[in-house]
């Protein structure tokens, strides 16, 4: 397995809002959708700097599960260019997995 960590630094609160609107009508989705994504996860700092994570099956499914996500088409009132990208990406392999039970998390 692979995971993808996306680090968004230095975000306005404009950036932000544009982020939250192509994640939530076009992004998460067009994600989700793709064959080998195994999780996703969306996170902000006390700071106000945002991260995501993305476990993928293998890096193959990765790259191109991310170029088609990144393909998909902008919807009315998007722009490109307004979407923040993010200031750094790191791929680690991962090593091992677990999930608490129900029960502990409850």
């Amino acid at each position: 397995m692979i995971a993808r960590f996306g680090y968004f630094e230095g975000l306005t609160e404009a950036q932000k809002r544009i982020q939250e609107d192509n994640a939530g009508r076009r992004f998460k989705a067009a994600l989700i959708s793709q064959p080998g994504i195994l999780a996703v996860y969306y996170m902000e700092s006390p700071n106000g700097d945002r991260a995501t994570i993305s476990i993928w099956e293998n890096k193959q499914a990765m790259e191109q599960g991310g170029i088609k996500a990144n393909a998909t088409p902008l919807l009315p009132g998007q722009r490109g260019e307004d979407i923040p990208s993010p200031s750094r990406v790191e791929i680690w392999e991962v090593l091992d997995q677990f999930v608490a039970p129900a029960a502990v998390r409850a």
